[in-house]
């Protein structure tokens, strides 16, 4: 991205409030291109920044801009250029897919006949085209997410935001869901940003994550970043004896720690030591299947940015 080209989504300072209860505490956070997961426990204040980023809120300080514009000021341009799957069932009643998909292309500001022949492409890039007839109504749960997330995309948005965009969908269309988002972001260059509870969906597609508990960002970063441990180590996955292996390790002056039957933990080495690991599996006889740095799980890492806010608020309390 361009220096001068403003960020996908960009929030200073912001604050909520619901009488004297604050939603949203001093937020300033950035959405960049790719794909970043906002994540947090119930009462995070994730819906209510969503909402803020659409200008759906009056905000008590602070600011938002969507592509350098104010969704507050400028609402029908933001609109144009946001695509947005609710949580909540969005569905018409009495309305074929494919009719609800084309009046959402409506809405958007697309000429009739052009939203129409959208909304037929977008059903079928969401395999969602075989039911495109049938009132939405009648629809599968999950078929009628696939449905909502076609009327998000049809008017081509720029950014697309997704309230738990897997609910609803078996294994197979979960992967299928995620893989669609990959395509979006890395391929058609769309920035994507996904509310959810589901950890490890944010692992595996997300690029960076925003972590939200009591209304405030606690971590935010990319997930290689933050998964980092704090002392960096090398995970080797081996095949044969590995305690042989140890053995070796240590007669190199190389500190192993087995994790289990096949793996080990091994300081981060230089050239030097990469060179007497190499040495002393070829003695030991075994095989390496995988070296890797050694990555937290997301999971972990969100649990103890949790934790410390909840212990936190005991301690105010």
């Amino acid at each position: 991205m361009h220096d001068a080209e403003p960020l996908p989504v960009d929030l200073d300072g912001v604050v909520k409030r619901y009488g004297r209860r604050t939603v949203l505490d001093s937020v300033t956070c950035e959405v960049r291109p790719g794909i970043t997961g906002l994540v947090g426990p119930n009462g995070a204040g994730k819906s209510t920044l969503v909402r803020a980023i659409l200008g759906l809120v009056r905000l008590a300080a602070g600011g938002v801009r969507v592509f350098g514009h104010d969704p507050v000021r400028v609402p029908a341009v933001v609109r144009q250029l946001v695509g947005v799957v609710p949580e909540d069932e969005c569905a018409v009643p009495g309305l074929a897919a494919v009719e609800m998909v084309r009046y959402a292309g409506r809405l958007s500001g697309l000429p009739g006949t052009e939203a129409l022949r959208r909304a037929h492409e977008v059903l079928d890039w969401c395999d969602a085209g075989q039911e495109r007839y049938r009132p939405v109504e009648t629809l599968s749960i999950g078929v009628r997410q696939k449905v909502a997330f076609a009327a998000a995309l049809v008017h081509d948005p720029r950014l697309l935001i997704l309230d738990e965009p897997t609910n609803g969908l078996d294994p197979l269309e979960r992967r299928a869901m995620l893989g669609r988002l990959r395509t979006l972001a890395h391929d058609h260059g769309k920035t994507v940003l996904i509310s959810t509870h589901v950890l490890p969906d944010v692992q595996a597609v997300c690029d960076r994550v925003i972590v939200l508990a009591a209304g405030r960002v606690r971590l935010a970063g990319t997930i290689e970043d933050l998964t980092r441990p704090a002392r960096p180590r090398l995970r080797l996955e081996l095949r044969g004896d590995t305690a042989a292996c140890c053995a070796r390790l240590a007669a190199a002056g190389i500190a192993a720690e087995r994790i289990d039957a096949v793996t080990l933990h091994i300081p981060r080495q230089d050239q030097g030591g990469l060179d007497r690991v190499w040495q002393a599996t070829r003695e030991a006889g075994v095989v390496v299947a995988a070296l890797a740095p050694v990555q937290e799980r997301f999971e972990d890492v969100f649990i103890a940015a949790i934790a410390g806010c909840r212990e936190g608020q005991h301690a105010a309390s």
